[in-house]
């Protein structure tokens, strides 16, 4: 189909500049429009003048297979935008990056959903659609393998160069695992890993065990109502997670115990152990023995099971007095030993009588 229009432009004008007026007149996208005059394909950056488009002159628009994508490049925490075609090959991408970032061709790897793009294959090829991101990494020499081990659940195996930083890996992770980078956090000999460090910096080597965790937000619920934001990791155990709690809200914390789906979360566990989901709720309860045999954790309105019921009962049942004190101590089973959960006292009144 041809067509004809006629634009009011200034010589300063640059060729972006009229696509974009094309574009609103014609609603034509701005990646699909490609320009030629007298048989010079026009650049965008270019203007007019420098092409010595006059008055009444006559530019051809070709409508495109356009796309435009994103290149993530993690080793600088920068992002850049490009306008392509689909018909466009990977050595045009990483040509159109040399032009803008001035990174060699033959040093640049693109990455796209966890794979590596081969330079004859065509963007089309690589199932690449508009506005998708792809992954740039810049080669080095040294290469190296290692392995991630996720949650102890599985674990993958990275190729990636010394000099990589700890973003780069992250970055890979993302594209593999589909767990976002800024979540993650890597370590080595229980160090965190420093996200602007390259491998050899933080002293990995080939065939070296990183640890995956994540930051994972919570919501934890109070007796009172109140709810809280809390970003935790999955490793994090619950008698931390009774700390903190208790020097943000002033409270003893061993008078208190946390519920999650109905049941008691043992104070020596991780919320990894328990199952514990992103963005759900924990709750704080206050231990009160006189209700125990017949407790229901009410914002989930179900009983608790016969192992956390058990678990409370002992919170709630040792008691010993020494002293003229009552103490309530609970015991639990943790690395192989009994450990004290907490205790709280109430202290005699002369004649008799508990405080």
């Amino acid at each position: 189909m041809m067509k004809t229009f006629t634009l009011n432009v200034n010589s300063t004008d640059t060729i972006d500049q009229i696509k974009t007026k094309l574009s609103a007149i014609e609603g034509i996208d701005k990646s699909k429009q490609e320009m030629f005059f007298d048989g010079m394909h026009l650049k965008n950056e270019d203007k007019l003048a420098d092409y010595n488009i006059m008055t009444n002159s006559s530019v051809d628009l070709y409508v495109t297979d356009g796309i435009q994508i994103f290149v993530k490049i993690p080793s600088v925490g920068k992002t850049i935008k490009l306008n392509v075609r689909k018909s466009s090959t990977v050595a045009d991408v990483k040509a159109e990056i040399k032009q803008k970032e001035g990174t060699l061709m033959n040093k640049q790897i693109l990455m796209h959903a966890g794979r590596q793009l081969v330079d004859n294959q065509m963007l089309s090829q690589c199932d690449l659609s508009n506005y998708q991101i792809l992954h740039l990494f810049v080669c080095p020499t040294a290469k190296l393998h290692v392995f991630i081990n996720a949650k102890g659940e599985k674990t993958i195996r990275l190729e990636v160069k010394c000099w990589y930083t700890i973003a780069d890996v992250k970055m890979m992770i993302e594209t593999l695992e589909g767990l976002p980078a800024c979540y993650q956090i890597l370590t080595r000999v229980v160090m965190a890993l420093i996200d602007s460090q390259m491998l050899q910096d933080q002293h990995v080597k080939n065939n070296d065990t990183l640890f995956l965790d994540q930051n994972v937000q919570f919501f934890v619920k109070t007796w009172e109502g109140k709810t809280l934001t809390m970003i935790l990791k999955m490793s994090d155990i619950c008698n931390e997670i009774m700390d903190r709690l208790a020097e943000k809200l002033l409270f003893m914390e061993d008078l208190h115990y946390l519920v999650y789906r109905g049941r008691i979360l043992s104070p020596w566990d991780t919320l990894l152990y328990h199952k514990v989901e992103r963005d759900s709720t924990i709750y704080v309860r206050l231990l009160n023995p006189g209700i125990v045999k017949n407790t229901t954790v009410k914002d989930t309105n179900k009983s608790l099971d016969a192992a956390s019921r058990d678990f409370l009962m002992a919170l709630a049942s040792d008691r010993t007095e020494q002293d003229g004190a009552v103490t309530t101590v609970a015991r639990v089973k943790g690395g192989g030993k009994e450990q004290g959960y907490g205790c709280c006292a109430a202290r005699r009144r002369e004649g008799g009588g508990e405080l």
